[in-house]
């Protein structure tokens, strides 16, 4: 009930705190405006439109990184950065610099502040929240274009010099994120304004994921200065680790939730409620039949064994010709990113959507299936309201998938939830809904949460040097327990460790090899976060882009185990490898990509604004 009352008033407030038109023609002297803003209350009022500008559920960029292969058509439909087509947009829908509407938004709330009847105690606290959503979007900004303009209040007609001035540098609008944000933290009400509303740890976070990115992007990109952000991302994570040391037990909870408050480790979340008409469909998106977003090769080689070594080093993997095999002792959130393989006897094969099933008689298929219910919850039938279910439940009435891996060139009289590569993405699918109601999932989001703060924390001392065995205890070693992988011990990884180790491409001039270490930090964050639109951004800031061009491939098959073999394409040619569906790229990564274009009217209407370098030569 809370929650539906809570979207009920975000929606209507969002209605009206959201119309373009009214915000950017609200005269600042219109006594209309000054009365809207005398009272705590005012504040609060207004500021619930601005969490709108929080992302939906969704797969975002992954597709443009090395994990996922977004396969609908054969060489096109693969990200444009990946296939370098990306040009200088015409105008800034669609982009990040339409996010100077929002921060316009917020410096209406920032500006009457002063004038109100509040406290001193409670502007200082709304100073802090806008403080918040202005730095979240200039941290876009930064992140997207470097330096750009900073506009910290409302425009008047007479200030024309900042319109049409030229952009801030790099160096001026991090600091003014940094001390927004230092702001901030230490002027907001600790507890928000109540539940799952924007409080210190919220900031906090920010300052974590913030402090990282351009701590990072700094050092790989030969920037001055990287220390000061990597410390200050020490310090708050920290902080909040301190006041918030522990994950959940059920890593499947933060992603398969109809209602995420009270889960351990949650910060900050989405909220979706179907009476607040406030929805999505990443399960319907993921895994119909426009299950395009295959995860790669090269992602599920990445997770570790149950003994926390890499399977190219470890006793206990059993192979990859298999895919039992493949999956047998893995670290568990691979069962639950990747659908695990199964087998089973539909009782009626002449139909596609058969929900009557039992077992093949093959005591391998039970036992798997045995196995993942037991040890991570994945449930014949129903199971709860939320959880994952094998045989895969796709909806219609009940109906079931015979069996995964499913393939798109072999589809064994069932055409949906096919698979390019061999392997699909369910991190995000819910069982509860009926196929024609997965475009109204209720399935709250996390936006900030304790396990990311912690992978912050390791990854900036291990860049600090400051990385041993009491950090991995309470950042990296919280995250195993629940995916039943052994904890890091320090002391054993050395160059030897992962014999697939990132040791620098020549073909990048000043490319660089990965620590050991460092290396293990980054396999962490990659797998612990996988899809949640993390990928990308790491990837521009360790300046490694390089890697989303490697070809992408899929599982290990033999054309000799379907009867249409002739259809089945193995890299290299040959009769059993790896699947493979795109090319791969026959360019490299350029280095003006780091960084977007700027739109081409905003330069029109700002002549002063510099395009970055590389898109003005676009041709």
């Amino acid at each position: 009930m809370r929650k539906y009352i809570y979207l009920i008033i975000c929606v209507a407030l969002l209605s009206g705190c959201l119309n373009n038109d009214f915000l950017e023609r609200y005269p600042l002297g219109d006594p209309t405006a000054e009365t809207a803003f005398e009272t705590y209350d005012n504040f609060k009022a207004y500021a619930w439109g601005l969490y709108a500008t929080f992302p939906a559920l969704g797969y975002g960029t992954e597709n443009a990184t090395d994990d996922i292969s977004y396969n609908l058509t054969k060489g096109n439909s693969e990200s444009n950065w990946i296939k370098g087509n990306v040009t200088i947009p015409d105008g800034q829908s669609g982009t990040s610099w339409s996010y100077y509407s929002y921060i316009r938004r917020v410096n209406l709330m920032l500006d009457h502040i002063d004038g109100s009847k509040m406290s001193d105690m409670e502007k200082e606290h709304w100073r802090s929240v806008g403080y918040f959503f202005r730095s979240y979007r200039y941290f876009s900004l930064l992140s997207d274009y470097g330096g750009v303009p900073w506009i910290d209040h409302v425009l008047s007609d007479d200030e024309t010099e900042l319109i049409q001035g030229p952009r801030d540098s790099r160096d001026v609008i991090a600091q003014h994120i940094l001390e927004n944000l230092q702001y901030a933290e230490k002027n907001i009400k600790a507890d928000g304004d109540g539940a799952n509303t924007i409080n210190k740890a919220c900031v906090q976070a920010l300052l974590s994921r913030f402090c990282l990115f351009e701590g990072t992007w700094r050092k790989y990109h030969k920037l001055d200065n990287a220390d000061i952000y990597l410390k200050e991302c020490k310090r708050t994570s920290r902080e909040l680790i301190n006041s918030m040391p522990d994950v959940t037990d059920c890593y499947d909870d933060l992603f398969g939730s109809l209602e995420l408050s009270g889960v351990k480790g949650i910060i900050l979340y989405k909220e979706y409620s179907n009476a607040a008409g406030v929805v999505h469909a990443t399960s319907r998106t993921g895994v119909t039949a426009a299950a395009h977003w295959n995860p790669t090769r090269d992602l599920v080689d990445s997770y570790l064994c149950s003994d926390g070594k890499p399977r190219w080093s470890s006793g206990l993997f059993q192979g990859e010709e298999d895919i039992y095999d493949e999956f047998a002792c893995r670290d568990h959130r691979l069962w639950l990113h990747v659908t695990p393989p199964y087998r089973v006897t539909r009782t009626d094969p002449s139909t596609a959507f058969t929900s009557s099933w039992e077992f093949t008689g093959n005591p391998k298929d039970q036992s798997y299936m045995d196995s993942l219910r037991i040890r991570v919850g994945v449930s014949y039938g129903s199971g709860k309201e939320r959880q994952k279910t094998l045989p895969f439940r796709q909806g219609y009435s009940g109906g079931i998938l015979g069996t995964v891996p499913h393939y798109s060139f072999y589809t064994e009289n069932q055409a949906w939830y096919v698979s390019k590569l061999g392997y699909n993405n369910w991190k995000f699918f819910n069982c509860y809904l009926e196929m024609g109601s997965q475009q109204i999932e209720e399935t709250d989001m996390p936006i900030f949460r304790i396990e990311e703060v912690m992978l912050n924390y390791a990854e900036a001392m291990c860049e600090l040097n400051e990385f041993d065995q009491d950090i991995a205890d309470i950042t990296i070693n919280k995250l195993r327990p629940r995916a039943n992988v052994a904890p890091m011990k320090v002391s054993e990884i050395n160059a030897v460790f992962d014999e697939k180790r990132d040791k620098g491409n020549t073909d990048y001039p000043g490319d660089y090899e990965v620590n050991p270490l460092l290396w293990e930090i980054r396999r962490e964050r990659r797998i612990e976060l996988f899809c949640e639109n993390f990928r990308f951004n790491d990837l521009r800031r360790w300046k490694k882009c390089h890697y989303a061009l490697k070809k992408k491939l899929g599982q290990y098959v033999r054309k000799s185990d379907f009867p249409n073999g002739a259809a089945v394409t193995i890299d290299g040619g040959g009769t059993e490898g790896y699947l493979e569906f795109h090319p791969k790229p026959n360019h490299l990564w350029p280095d003006y990509y780091y960084l977007n274009p700027i739109p081409r009217n905003e330069r029109v209407l700002n002549p002063q604004l510099e395009q970055n370098p590389g898109w003005e030569e676009e041709k």
